[in-house]
């Protein structure tokens, strides 16, 4: 085993659908020492295809990881990331790309709908992810489809990237659709649809796994040979880690273009819309379960445009108007819990972490308590939780 340095310092990555973000954070100060981003830049054509070049994704990934290892007062400890998984890419066992990464976006003609999955994979199917991405290479590019291929990810391939060896922890397996959740095994119908063998696939293992130690010729300032790689998990489980919301009765409210709702769940319960993720099993803990307002952010912009303009006090002005009383800007707020509440169902809130651009709003915060009658805290990590949340699990992985 390569030996472990003592040093507190840990990149987390959040592997995002537009951008990356970074951090190096140190454990023993609780604290992000450096942050830093990198586009992910898509090419996208007009019968819906939706695709990254790997290579091109690889050099910005590794460019925002030596730049913030370079930041580091002694040697990295480890490295972990968590992503927006369910893009898809096939590659050589050795790792050399043979097809564009496929965004979880891509929008081409898929396979029809699968019969009900969302007990067996902890997602209703939706037509996309990997396995629609593996059925339709199958059918109109067979050339992939070989002894020598690898299926994965880009979060498992940056991984592999940079230690040499595959893994995949369970929850960012979750959207590929290709992993029985309850079992955490893949499952073997679809692999025999596939034509694909288990050893073709990273292998599963809990996140904050230690997955191998960065490879000599990635070594430089701030990296070394013992630096490890840690498995991570889904972005927003991530994110929870990083604000504390480890208990049923509390909700990580990630507010973006849509608003995605994580709670902790003491058991496994199937319910139309909810996303279901293995969270904190591994340690005895609850499983997470995501619902999510689509599009939300995006309705919320063009009233306030309509309202107050789009120079940047808007955000400002809307606030301060919803704190003033009664009155369009506030009754908007409260519907909009209203309907978040809604998807909630029937699990009170006590304590309520919000993240993203509306957690820094005053009246945003003051209708939240308000409707859902819970506490509501603002993390210091608001714009990087899921990459603070990577940072604990590349800690919790270091250790001996």
């Amino acid at each position: 085993m390569m030996p472990v340095t003592t040093a507190p310092y840990y990149i987390g990555l959040d592997l995002g659908t537009s951008a990356s973000k970074g951090v190096l954070y140190c454990r023993n100060r609780n604290a992000v020492l450096a942050r830093g981003s990198c586009p992910v830049r898509h090419l996208r054509t007009p019968d819906g295809r939706d695709e990254i070049a790997p290579e091109s994704y690889w050099q910005d990934t590794w460019g925002l990881i030596a730049s913030l290892a370079a930041q580091s007062p002694a040697p990295v400890r480890a490295i972990a990331c968590c992503a927006a998984s369910g893009n898809t890419l096939v590659c050589t066992a050795e790792g050399q790309a043979k097809s564009p990464i496929i965004s979880w976006l891509d929008r081409r003609k898929l396979p029809a709908p699968c019969p009900d999955l969302h007990d067996l994979v902890g997602w209703p199917w939706n037509g996309g992810f990997t396995l629609a991405h593996l059925l339709w290479l199958k059918e109109h590019q067979p050339q992939l489809f070989g002894p020598n291929s690898h299926y994965c990810m880009n979060n498992d391939w940056v991984q592999y990237r940079l230690c040499g060896n595959w893994a995949l922890d369970y929850s960012s397996a979750t959207p590929s659709f290709l992993q029985d959740q309850k079992n955490r095994c893949y499952h073997r119908d679809f692999l025999q649809l596939l034509g694909i063998g288990e050893q073709q696939l990273s292998p599963l293992c809990p996140s904050g796994t230690r997955i191998g130690y960065l490879r000599s010729e990635l070594c430089g300032p701030g990296l070394s040979s013992s630096t490890a790689v840690v498995s991570g998990s889904f972005d927003h489980p991530c994110a929870a880690r990083a604000v504390q919301v480890l208990q049923e009765g509390e909700l990580l409210l990630s507010c973006g273009s849509s608003w995605v709702g994580f709670q902790p769940r003491n058991t496994r319960t199937v319910r139309p819309g909810h996303l279901l993720d293995p969270f904190l099993r591994d340690q005895g803990g609850p499983w997470g379960s995501m619902v999510a307002l689509s599009k939300i952010g995006v309705e919320l912009e063009e009233w306030i445009c309509a309202h107050f303009g789009s120079d940047d006090q808007r955000y400002e002005l809307f606030n301060a108007a919803a704190c003033a009383g009664e009155g369009p800007a506030r009754q908007l707020m409260q519907e909009t819990f209203r309907r978040f509440q809604a998807l909630l169902g029937d699990r009170p809130v006590r304590r309520l972490a919000m993240v993203g651009g509306p957690s820094e709003g005053a009246g945003w915060r003051a209708v939240a308590g308000e409707v859902l009658s819970a506490e509501i805290v603002i993390s210091e990590y608001s714009k990087e939780a899921g990459a603070v949340g990577a940072a604990l699990l590349a800690a919790q992985g270091a250790q001996p």
